[in-house]
């Protein structure tokens, strides 16, 4: 007898039973019987790879993955711990002579549409029909099986049609034309792709998803989630407008463009907004990590980036927000150019070789939380670059390189006890070496502080702690700024501790 595939569907997040509303809660363990009530327990059951179970355990989201049910099985009650069972039924149910009829059904097994997954036959045609076919039904989800399907053709895109692969290792979509996207797609909407792979020849200009608004106002729900991207000449993904969407746990390794790329031009009334990047990473990308050009209310958590000339960068953006994001062995790890109201929480530069972050052409409303400066190279510039008519507030940096501040920023640092307002007389802002200590007066009367925190403009209060010698007037004899400054007394027999403090008039 057959066994009929269950789980990894849209409608698995919430299903309906007789007596109301019923919820899978994240990580819940499900167990199947035969009746709504009582009745016995299905144990017979075997996951995607086909390994006996007992029962099955829902994702993070409350969604369940596919699983197959016992022999001849087409549907059985799920108790996932509540008050009530709900029913849940196969997605490949039977015809009456007994098969599976998939076209009765919202999943579409591409093999049974003539995908071979061989890493020989060309499967473009195969599963440009089965995109084709849940298409024509008003949509549906692809399941696509382990093996590697070489694509010699683009594969054109429908709304309301979703891909799941039995995991980004084992189901691979592998572009063999370098002058070629692999997935495109124009004015779509609702689209899920999920456990797969989409490789690359490894040169060309072609990019791996790629979804573009012509005259829709939006490229609305779109999610991707464990989904691998390698070896593309252009970008890892590129959205146009995108909106309401989700990209979690997407990886993008060695493309020759953009990791993510999402665009939403300023030139229209519209834009791409309410967007979220969970959990993301672009590894050995040529030209970025991320390019968020024109986005809105977006948010990218625990994102990582490493190897690319930029790290991060949004380009008159609006309510973006980085938050637990890093960037490794980047030029410059994040760039905000222009836009408003980015804020960026606890986000780590490491091993930069030029500025770890870059405020530029005019970006205003910019918020900068604890961001880190670790181990950049020799060659490197600048921790936080922010150059005029930027307007940014910035609390808790830690630096290695010198900060490059020509905008207007208010900032409170760690450390050195320095809060900087413009327009403000407080404690001061340049250097990093100690602003407040005391010194002893030695031959002459004089003695040399030294500490990176004194300037050419710096005011310098001197006091005397403790008398000592011949008592004099003591004043700042000479300085080298950046460097130290020199403390000489009127008297030259004076032997006082002077207590001295740093600050410079803005």
């Amino acid at each position: 007898m057959a066994r009929y595939e269950f789980g990894a569907g849209v409608a698995d997040y919430v299903v309906t039973p007789s007596d109301g509303l019923w919820a899978v809660g994240a990580g819940a363990n499900v167990i199947f019987w035969d009746a709504p009530e009582d009745g016995t327990q299905y144990t017979d059951l075997q996951d995607a790879a086909g390994t006996p179970m007992t029962s099955v355990r829902a994702d993070e989201y409350g969604a369940l993955p596919r699983f197959s049910g016992p022999d001849g099985v087409t549907g059985m009650w799920a108790d996932a711990g509540g008050l009530a069972r709900a029913w849940m039924e196969a997605h490949n149910l039977p015809t009456s002579s007994g098969g599976a009829d998939e076209s009765s059904t919202d999943w579409l097994n591409i093999r049974d549409l003539g995908a071979a997954g061989d890493g020989v036959t060309d499967d473009a045609p195969a599963i440009q029909a089965a995109i084709d076919a849940a298409s024509t039904a008003g949509g549906g989800t692809l399941y696509v099986p382990a093996g590697r399907y070489l694509l010699n053709a683009a594969l054109t895109w429908a709304s309301n049609v979703s891909a799941i692969g039995a995991g980004d290792r084992v189901s691979i979509l592998q572009a063999t034309n370098q002058n070629l996207d692999l997935i495109t797609g124009t004015d779509i909407g609702n689209v899920t792709l999920q456990g797969l792979q989409l490789s690359g020849p490894g040169r060309g200009y072609g990019s791996a998803v790629r979804f573009t608004r012509l005259s829709a106002p939006t490229t609305p729900n779109i999610t991707l989630r464990d989904v691998l991207i390698q070896s593309m000449g252009g970008d890892g993904v590129f959205c146009h407008q995108l909106a309401s969407s989700v990209l979690h746990r997407v990886r993008v390794r060695s493309c020759g463009g953009i990791g993510f790329h999402l665009q939403a031009p300023q030139d229209t009334v519209l834009g791409g907004a309410s967007t979220s990047l969970v959990g993301c990473s672009a590894e050995g990308c040529v030209v970025a990590g991320y390019w968020l050009d024109g986005m809105s209310y977006t948010s990218l958590t625990a994102c990582a980036v490493q190897g690319s000339p930029t790290g991060y960068r949004l380009d008159t953006c609006t309510g973006v927000s980085l938050t637990g994001c890093g960037a490794e062995q980047c030029t410059t790890g994040l760039t905000v150019y222009g836009g408003k109201g980015a804020t960026v929480n606890g986000f780590v530069s490491e091993a930069s070789d030029g500025t770890s972050v870059w405020l530029t052409n005019a970006a205003a409303g910019v918020v900068l939380l604890g961001v880190t400066e670790v181990s950049p190279v020799s060659a490197a510039t600048a921790c936080l670059r922010a150059d005029t008519g930027t307007i940014a507030t910035v609390l808790g940096l830690t630096a290695v390189k010198p900060n490059t501040l020509n905008g207007t920023v208010t900032r409170l640092d760690p450390g050195d006890g320095s809060l900087v307002v413009p327009g403000k007389t407080i404690v001061p802002s340049g250097g990093s070496g100690p602003r407040m200590a005391t010194a002893v007066l030695g031959a002459g009367g004089t003695v040399t502080v030294n500490t990176t925190a004194i300037g050419a403009n710096s005011v310098v209060q001197l006091t005397i702690q403790t008398p000592g010698g011949t008592v004099g007037s003591p004043y700042v004899n000479a300085r080298t700024p950046g460097t130290s400054f020199t403390i000489k007394s009127t008297s030259t027999s004076d032997t006082s501790t002077v207590g001295w403090r740093i600050l410079d008039p803005s």
